[in-house]
């Protein structure tokens, strides 16, 4: 399985997680068993140069092992409708309260990211990127879950 059907098999994973649905306790005993990430899309409107805009990503561990992650910045393999990617510069915006958490087995924990715009800043109106979640140990098959992160610019 290429990188980008793995990539495309965990974003439907993480909008299913995401959409809401109540679970049953098979259901709930399934998610347990595995490893996700929520929410899999934040949009933040009305943002102005200068602004402090703080969000949690909540990254479960499924595995029955301790596990390392790495949390990081990432350029979108696309976007959606009319947004564009992230200024070049954007990665310089983000921090990321943890980027190596150690998760026990089954254990769920919240990360703080932060977008700190800089005040004199030009922006596209619609700009995304991406979160990226994923095991710190790449195995044959390592997957990698993304939060999108979908800004709308505001009027000064």
């Amino acid at each position: 399985m290429g990188i980008k059907k793995i990539l495309i098999v965990s974003l439907i994973l993480v909008l299913i997680l995401t959409t809401g649905l109540s679970c049953t306790s098979q259901q709930t005993t399934e998610l347990a068993n595995k490893t996700w990430l929520s929410p899999g899309k934040i949009q933040v409107s009305n943002v102005l140069p200068g602004k402090r805009i703080k969000q949690s990503i909540t990254i479960h561990n499924g595995s029955e092992d301790t596990t390392s992650f790495l949390v990081y910045y990432r350029i979108p393999d696309y976007v959606e409708g009319n947004f564009v990617a992230a200024p070049a510069n954007a990665q310089d915006w983000i921090e990321i309260e943890e980027t190596s958490p150690v998760l026990a087995p089954r254990e769920t924990k919240e990360i703080q990211v932060i977008l700190n715009l800089p005040k004199n800043i030009q922006t596209p109106e619609r700009w995304e990127f991406w979160i990226g979640v994923k095991e710190a140990q790449e195995n044959m098959l390592t997957t990698e879950l993304c939060s999108r992160w979908l800004i709308t610019m505001g009027n000064n």
